[in-house]
């Protein structure tokens, strides 16, 4: 290896030693790019000169009226800055920046397997489970009918799932991914049920998770009927995009590109 394309490499490690030695956990607010080291060592240098401004100065307040800016902490995933400022300074006190909802529930609370509820017992346990997110200040807003056995097992997957802290609290569930055919709520949504996807042409028929197996079926006629109200809301783009020439993207555009990607 020539001697160029090992010093990214040298200065790559030292600058991890140098946040090993800082006792910080780069997991907790770096995106990594191992393919693009100069990439990944420009963010690297960026967040350690952060680091030791706001060392040296202190707190946010008194970094940004002495360098008369506003600053903004060059930590992955930027969501905000409020967001960002509060994430920075719990991971510089060595605390985690990312937390799950099952670890917020209080001691004492049981999550019951789905398998080891009846249908009697099964919304009971849903309802439960929701009062006791709706007390730590975490909403459930998903589309209505559907099986409470359904919505009580997507709960408890999502309930695993980890995110990011945020200052001002709150969190609500909606379920809602924006890709129809990998989506639970689909038969009971009306964006769901009324968008035909090429998912849905290569099967013949709405297509459906595995999960949904259980409980719902998509008739034969499934498919036209997508394809009837999808002509439908093309028709209506197209004629508001020919009406308001400048108001950018459709929503049949946005829809085609966001197909395009997941293909």
């Amino acid at each position: 290896m020539a001697k160029e394309d090992i010093a990214p490499l040298r200065h790559n490690l030292a600058l991890k030693q140098t946040f090993n030695q800082l006792v910080l956990d780069l997991n907790e607010v770096m995106e990594f790019s191992p393919f693009d080291l100069d990439l990944e060592n420009r963010r690297l240098e960026s967040l350690l000169d952060f680091v030791h401004r706001f060392q040296k100065y202190g707190s946010q307040e008194t970094m940004e009226l002495i360098e008369g800016r506003y600053q903004f902490p060059p930590i992955f995933p930027g969501i905000s800055p409020e967001n960002d400022w509060y994430r920075f300074e719990l991971w510089l006190q060595g605390q985690p920046t990312r937390t799950n909802m099952i670890a917020q529930l209080p001691n004492g609370f049981v999550l019951k397997r789905p398998e080891e509820l009846t249908e009697e017992a099964i919304g009971a346990a849903l309802d439960d489970l929701i009062e006791v997110l709706s007390n730590l200040g975490y909403g459930v807003s998903l589309q209505e009918a559907i099986p409470p056995r359904l919505v009580y097992e997507n709960l408890l997957e999502h309930l695993g799932e980890d995110f990011e802290f945020d200052p001002g609290g709150g969190w609500c569930y909606d379920g809602c991914g924006g890709y129809c055919p990998g989506c639970f709520q689909r038969p009971w949504c009306e964006v769901g049920s009324s968008s035909c996807w090429p998912e849905d042409e290569e099967a013949g028929k709405m297509h459906l998770i595995e999960s949904l197996n259980r409980f719902v079926s998509p008739s034969p006629q499934s498919l036209e009927i997508l394809q009837r109200f999808q002509a439908e809301e093309d028709a209506r783009s197209a004629k508001y995009q020919e009406e308001n020439p400048d108001s950018g993207f459709g929503e049949s555009d946005f829809d085609e590109g966001w197909k395009a990607k997941l293909n």
